[in-house]
């Protein structure tokens, strides 16, 4: 077997194995909620918002605006991410069980809760944390010249109002 032909198989198995186990070693123990806050104005982070309640049929991710949620965010010592703070709306930011996770990695934790075949995409995780985190910083930088922005903070839908924290549900 030549050698380019060793290394695409070793290659593959590796990254198979990746696939595999890392969105596993990403989730969450069982019943640890899972919070994920995002840039309420930005039209990107509202996709993704968007993606991951569409495909998360076990409903583990909770959603809030970090414009909306300073106090959450300061609780669990992110604060520097909430508006006002040092680093306002530069990241999505990630709660569970009071560890807090940022760029990449609040990015990777959620998709490794979606269901298959998008949980795999976790797998990028096993790349180095400042390689991921620098394509995080480039896509976040130009994210509103790309994407868009409104004026307001996303209203949630009835389908999936319930999964933000803000959600009251109405008296009848």
């Amino acid at each position: 077997m030549p050698r380019w032909a060793a290394i695409t198989a070793v290659a593959a198995s590796a990254a198979l194995y990746a696939a595999v186990t890392v969105p596993a070693a990403l989730r969450p123990a069982e019943g640890v909620e899972t919070v994920l806050f995002f840039d309420g104005v930005c039209n990107l982070c509202d996709g993704f918002v968007n993606f991951v309640a569409d495909h998360d049929s076990s409903r583990r991710v909770r959603f809030g605006a970090i414009q909306r949620h300073a106090d959450a965010l300061h609780r669990a010592g992110a604060g520097r991410y909430a508006e006002g703070g040092a680093e306002a709306l530069s990241t999505l930011v990630v709660i569970q069980d009071d560890v807090f996770y940022l760029r990449s990695d609040a990015a990777l934790r959620v998709i490794a809760l979606l269901d298959a075949p998008f949980c795999y995409v976790a797998a990028f995780h096993a790349l180095p944390a400042a390689l991921r985190d620098a394509g995080y910083r480039l896509v976040a930088k130009y994210r509103y010249k790309l994407f868009g922005a409104s004026d307001t903070c996303r209203a949630p839908t009835e389908r999936f109002k319930s999964r933000f924290l803000d959600y009251e549900p109405e008296l009848e």
